[in-house]
């Protein structure tokens, strides 16, 4: 077997994204749910109710712009699943059965995709993203774009 060429963080930060996206798409698929919708409700499942600014921006991250995430919303409130009151929107007991259900089923299948992986690197994968994660996007690009 010929060897494997290192690649750039990027590249495999985008490719493995794509290749552990394939499963959550196929439970999503199998449940009727967009990924635009699962992105909300797991948005609310997590943080509680939110103001429909923060949502958005947090939906902005996945690609909807201002009015996507609007219609998102608002289709998701038809549904009953989310109840929109005074500029803040959470999850209704309907929608918080369907996050848990969810929420337990994507936690299954990703228990089983990591269990072919070392824990201990798991682990610390997991950790580094985070850390990036919470890292602000601003400082972080104003101290790289210094430091060059």
């Amino acid at each position: 077997m010929a060897p494997v060429n290192k690649l750039p963080f990027g590249t495999a930060l985008a490719l493995a994204q794509r290749t552990l996206s394939a499963p959550l798409a196929a439970v999503l698929n199998a449940e009727n749910l967009a990924m635009p919708q699962w992105f909300t409700l797991n948005a609310l499942g997590l943080r509680g109710s939110t103001r429909t600014e923060i949502l958005a921006d947090l939906l902005a991250t996945n690609g909807l712009d201002a009015t996507a995430a609007r219609d998102l919303v608002a289709a998701l409130d038809a549904s009953g699943l989310v109840d929109v009151r005074d500029g803040v929107v959470s999850l209704t007991p309907a929608g918080t059965a369907r996050y848990v259900g969810l929420r337990d089923r994507i936690g299954l299948v990703t228990a089983r995709i990591f269990e072919q992986f070392d824990a201990d690197r798991v682990e610390i994968t997991r950790s580094l993203l985070q850390e990036i994660a919470d890292t602000d996007p601003e400082e972080l690009t104003r101290r790289s774009v210094q430091a060059g």
